[in-house]
């Protein structure tokens, strides 16, 4: 959501038309209502949510199934050309046309994408300077890159797809058709942890001088973590790897062992294959013995449900409708890497037919809000995405929207709260009259030079900010008269819930339409922390989610 460039003139909703968007029938993909449930008088105690595990609409078994046996019955060209078509929907935006890693995402990304041309990749099993298995690049396909923008695919593409794309890939690089890969690199042994192996892994940590970058506590913060580059001559972060979810090669024995033998080619990460490998075990148990926290497991493209209630609506976020309602943890991705972010958000929904609410709630230790006379103060704040049209995610040759604020012919609507709007409302009511030929809006909302995203909506007085987008800098607030969301956030013990309530019929073109739908809608969120100076294109993002709204009968 680039409200830094925002052009309000991209985006002509009196002209623009996507009322006739890609077709996609979508009826095998429906989600039938949970059976036997009263709607009328539901006891949120033992509400019935339904259970389905959205097997219906995903690949994800058959990456199992197949594991990363190659397949040997798709003729090369055909491949190519999958693979190709696959590149240009989901990975264009950030890895470019050419696989350069200069695609239109790239401004709003720390680190930026991968430069595949180079023939170097980070995650590999093979040594350094090698070029990495294919079962690799499958790998980091299908899961993701932890702590990064890069997310796992697993759900969105069949193994098939996945070997075309991993064909396409390799075509970026002539290392691929001169060079073989690497042989993979494989341990003797796999000891568990002891306190004796941990207390040796501390004396190879110190021997190897690692905390030089990870520092003397792993939380990436050695003395020389601020002046390191790649090979690209790009700043590179040191993560926190106390926090199992910012090692990107993963946080599990085997990926650690894989990460400090085979290192992270083109950063300044080396491979330590020449340390013994029994070092390199207790090295691996160290790291481990210092997680600060488990590692969250979470799905990265799910079903949420809207569940059906027969009681009035309200932007009270601690509402006893609230209560018993099956809620859903959704995993975040920075784009821009930090330590400390917001990993998870819990979503909940509800409609009781004319209206329809969702609550989100994420832990954030710090209340970033509204402050008056303070023009340097930047607002937590959370943001709900849908896409428009019928739309079906994955399927039919995957017609929905770049999660990314959509892409053309493809538009969005958004949903923004931010932390302290209405502080800001009321302060303005105050001192309407209060200036004294003094600029109030410049010393109540900032922005103007600091902090652009502290002034107060233009569209209304309202906590909530509805807008459209067709993709990077095209995002565009709905007029006044179409800014229908409600929406109201409190911040208690560590942790914001924010509640957004709109009336189930659409009002306008570029709304999403709850009443008619049988369909998933799409909906993805974003969360901003102010703390961290998150603003416009700089904060945690999920991919695409499947929406299901159970109406009442």
């Amino acid at each position: 959501m680039d409200h830094g460039s925002m052009d309000h003139g991209s985006m002509d909703h009196g002209t623009m038309d996507h009322s006739s968007p890609p077709a996609a029938s979508g009826d095998e993909y429906r989600v039938k209502e949970p059976a036997e449930m009263d709607h009328g008088s539901m006891d949120h105690g033992h509400m019935d949510h339904g259970k389905s595990d959205g097997s219906i609409f995903r690949t994800l078994g058959a990456h199992e199934d197949m594991g990363m046996s190659k397949p040997e019955n798709l003729d090369s060209k055909a491949l190519l050309a999958r693979g190709r078509n696959i590149f240009m929907h989901m990975c264009v935006f950030c890895h470019g046309e050419d696989g350069n890693g200069g695609g239109k995402a790239t401004e709003y990304l720390y680190p930026w994408p991968r430069d595949f041309r180079k023939g170097i990749f980070k995650f590999r099993t093979t040594p350094t300077g090698t070029l990495p298995r294919d079962e690799d690049l499958y790998r980091t396909i299908v899961e993701g890159v932890p702590g990064t923008s890069m997310p796992a695919w697993k759900d969105a593409l069949t193994p098939e797809d996945t070997w075309a794309l991993i064909n396409h890939i390799k075509n970026f690089s002539p290392r691929f058709k001169k060079e073989k890969q690497g042989e993979k690199i494989v341990p003797k042994t796999h000891p568990d942890s002891s306190p004796e192996r941990v207390a040796r892994g501390k004396t190879v940590y110190e021997e190897l001088k690692c905390n030089r970058c990870h520092g003397d506590s792993l939380k990436g913060d050695g003395e020389l973590s601020e002046s390191l580059m790649d090979a690209w001559k790009h700043a590179v972060f040191v993560h926190d790897i106390t926090n199992p979810q910012a090692l990107k090669g993963g946080h599990k024995p085997d990926d650690i062992f894989r990460t400090i033998s085979a290192g992270l080619d083109g950063t300044p990460m080396r491979s330590y294959i020449d340390v013994p490998e029994e070092d390199r075990w207790a090295l691996v148990h160290f790291i481990r013995s210092n997680f600060v926290k488990e590692f969250k497991k979470a799905e990265f493209e799910t079903d949420i449900y809207s569940f059906p209630v027969g009681f009035e609506l309200t932007t009270d976020p601690f509402s006893p409708v609230w209560n018993g309602v099956k809620s859903t943890n959704l995993v975040l991705r920075p784009l821009s890497a930090r330590r400390d972010a917001v990993e998870i958000v819990n979503v909940t929904s509800v409609n009781n037919g004319e209206q329809l609410a969702i609550r989100i709630k994420w832990d954030d230790p710090t209340h970033d809000a509204f402050s008056e006379l303070h023009s340097d103060i930047f607002r937590d704040g959370v943001a709900v995405q849908f896409a428009l049209g019928a739309v079906t995610l994955h399927t039919h040759g995957h017609n929905e929207p770049f999660f990314g604020m959509g892409n053309r012919n493809k538009p969005v609507n958004i949903w923004h709260w931010k932390a302290g709007l209405e502080e800001a409302l009321e302060a303005e009511d105050d001192l309407e009259y209060a200036g004294g030929g003094v600029d109030m809006d410049a010393l109540i909302y900032g922005g103007i030079m600091s902090n652009p995203v502290s002034k107060l909506n233009a569209t209304g007085e309202n906590p909530v900010e509805e807008l459209n987008a067709e993709g990077f800098g095209t995002i565009t607030p709905q007029p006044p008269e179409n800014q229908n969301v409600d929406g109201a956030g409190e911040w208690k013990d560590g942790t914001w819930t924010v509640v957004f309530l709109r009336d189930m019929p659409k009002t306008g073109k570029w709304d999403v339409d709850f009443a008619k739908r049988i369909d998933p809608a799409l909906t993805a969120f974003a969360v901003w922390d102010g703390v961290k100076e998150d603003r416009n294109g700089r904060k945690v993002i999920s991919v695409w989610q499947r929406f299901n709204i159970l109406k009442p009968k």
